[in-house]
């Protein structure tokens, strides 16, 4: 997987970046998003140290995925860790939802 435009992407955006599926895909040099090339993206962000949102990514090229740096710094990593848990299942997710909202009116007032 090449990863170069996809890390300056999260690098010029302190830690993550809006990415298009077909960047993505072009990325891992397939001509189409299909089931097991949406899953080679999945594997090849996160072995390079990346999560994304959605959890699982579109097949549709045009859909866009928040790409982030896992373990990135100061508050963006309780942020990562949060969306992390809630993606979860049962009471971890429902606990990380509450949390993320009581949470983000404190973002809004700054």
């Amino acid at each position: 997987m090449d990863l170069k435009e996809i890390e300056k992407a999260v690098n010029d955006g302190s830690g993550y970046a809006a990415i298009s599926v077909k960047t993505l895909r072009n990325a891992v040099g397939a001509a189409r998003a299909k089931k097991n090339v949406v899953a080679e993206i999945s594997a090849g962000l996160r072995a390079a140290g990346y999560g994304h949102v959605p959890f699982e990514i579109p097949k549709r090229q045009d859909r866009v995925v928040l790409v982030y740096r896992l373990g990135t710094g100061k508050g963006g990593a309780a942020l990562v860790a949060m969306v992390e848990a809630a993606h979860g299942d049962g009471e971890q997710a429902n606990g990380a939802a509450w949390l993320l909202s009581t949470m983000l009116p404190s973002f809004d007032g700054q």
